[in-house]
């Protein structure tokens, strides 16, 4: 092959999984400014009360999903491109054993469980509220699989698409129902009512997307399924709770007003998931092909590749806001919620340690026991933590805990099981030295950042237009002049001639 066609070769992979992460982290970017900002409206409309007790009600539910699903969404990547007779049949499969993990739930809820989360929540407004939840299951439950169907049959825009016009729906009517009625009441009531019109948009898309003839569902088959799901969907559930064990136990043990303070400084993990996860969900079948393949350089080259992309936005985003958290919280929340930066700067020091989804690189390694080893070890040390930290200090404790779990354990463990994976030593399992220097480059252009928030006497709003017009045009310039992004051609030539990367 001739070097300008092998050129083309290489870059044409790239540009395609470019797009598909641009798509789908502009549709989770969507819809995470609008949750926030219908979290903005209700810190201001609703009492702390009554804002935990929406809360709550979903808390219960968000806790027990990755139990009930067990990782057979995730399934669908595995056997949709496998199957050859009937496609259509993965998907029924799957949604009539997603239905049947939603019921478990329902019965819980039906038969008593809500009186005892309710007790435990120290909330007993949920007594009311929690029993609505009986048929939420079966509007979201079914059609848990639409992005791996999507991204599966290439349709990854139409999934963007999807995700922004139905958190649009969901977040406008909630905010109008709280602006309307300023009670819990109404938009827990929107909020089951939102996705019940939007299951049969889903189920359209999905069967839309893969052809051929419907059958009922196959005992054998699913059974396969489940067979599959087993150990990622373990591994998913203890990585799902460690991440949700937090408010649980700030939940149980702390007040509703407390707990409302802690929900909202807990707000970077949209921002990891929206990063990683686009990436993950994009360059993970790539890499599950080249390590299949024996091809273990092309693999970590893809996977440092992946660190260094999330990391150009998650470095900088860490650095700007440590420096503008109050500001930044009282712009979103109001001054009633200044306790929150507290809990939100501990978060921020997440960031580092999650450019990436390890699990993504070790499951392409075929590691697939380590996942689930890792991740038992995860909840237990978070959990065991959580408790007696939150005991001593509060929902403090909470942030503290799980930080100390992810530098302590987590992430060296990572590194070590896919250094070996990869056959490299510990060091050369990440870029470090690029990652280090990104990081020192950000660290730079944080007294810029403060000079904007806090060198004016100006409104918070104010301090935070000003902060990011000073602080991100010079660190974007900084990283892109040593080469961590390239800039579209369009934009690169807005930058004088001398100023541009050669």
């Amino acid at each position: 092959m001739p070097d300008s066609t092998k050129e083309v070769a290489n870059k044409m992979p790239e540009t395609t999984r470019t797009g598909k992460v641009l798509a789908l982290s502009l549709g989770s970017a969507l819809s995470m400014v609008i949750s926030i900002f219908f979290g903005m409206i209700s810190s201001r409309v609703l009492s702390k009360h009554d804002y935990a007790t929406i809360q709550q009600t979903f808390l219960a539910y968000n806790f027990a999903v990755p139990i009930l699903m067990l990782g057979l969404p995730n399934a669908v990547y595995y056997f949709l491109p496998r199957e050859k007779q009937c496609k259509r049949g993965v998907l029924v499969d799957n949604i009539a054993l997603l239905l049947g993990a939603g019921l478990l739930f329902s019965l819980f809820i039906g038969f008593g469980g809500y009186k005892m989360l309710a007790m435990r929540f120290n909330n007993p407004d949920l007594l009311h509220t929690l029993p609505w939840l009986v048929l939420y299951p079966f509007f979201l439950m079914p059609v848990a699989g639409v992005s791996a169907v999507l991204v599966s049959a290439d349709q990854t825009k139409t999934l963007a698409v999807y995700n922004v016009i139905s958190s649009l729906a969901l977040t406008l009517s909630g905010i109008v129902a709280v602006l309307v009625t300023k009670s819990y009441a109404a938009p827990i009531f929107v909020r089951i009512i939102v996705p019940a019109v939007f299951l049969p948009i889903a189920m359209y898309l999905m069967f839309k997307a893969v052809p051929g003839k419907m059958r009922w569902p196959k005992r054998l088959d699913m059974q396969a399924m489940v067979r599959y799901s087993v150990p990622l969907g373990l591994a998913s559930i203890f990585g799902s709770l460690t991440l949700q064990m937090d408010s649980m136990i700030v939940s149980s043990m702390c007040s509703p007003e407390d707990f409302a303070v802690y929900y909202n400084g807990a707000i970077e993990l949209p921002l990891i998931g929206i990063i990683t996860g686009s990436i993950t969900t994009v360059v993970f079948a790539e890499m599950a092909k080249l390590c299949a393949r024996g091809d273990m350089e092309a693999a970590l080259q893809l996977f440092h590749k992946a660190s260094i992309k999330s990391a150009c936005i998650l470095f900088p985003s860490m650095c700007f806001l440590l420096v503008t958290a109050t500001p930044f919280i009282t712009v979103l929340y109001s001054e009633q919620y200044h306790a929150s930066v507290v809990p939100f700067v501990i978060y921020l020091f997440v960031l580092p340690v999650r450019i990436v989804v390890y699990g993504a690189a070790l499951m392409a390694l075929g590691m697939t026991r380590v996942v689930l080893f890792r991740s038992i070890l995860d909840l237990a040390i978070n959990a065991i933590l959580c408790y007696f930290l939150v005991k001593r200090f509060g929902y403090i404790g909470a942030a503290v805990s799980l930080l100390v779990t992810l530098y302590i354990w987590t992430t060296p463990y990572n590194l070590y099981k896919i250094a070996k994976g990869f056959g490299v030593s510990w060091s050369a399992s990440m870029p470090f030295n690029s990652l280090f220097k990104m990081l020192f480059i950000c660290a730079l252009c944080m007294p810029v950042a403060a000079v904007g928030a806090y060198a004016f006497p100006l409104i918070s709003l104010g301090q935070l237009i000003l902060a990011t017009l000073l602080y991100w045009p010079i660190a974007g310039y900084l990283l892109y002049r040593n080469k961590f992004f390239d800039l579209p051609s369009r934009l690169e030539r807005l930058i004088p001639q001398l100023l541009r990367v050669q």
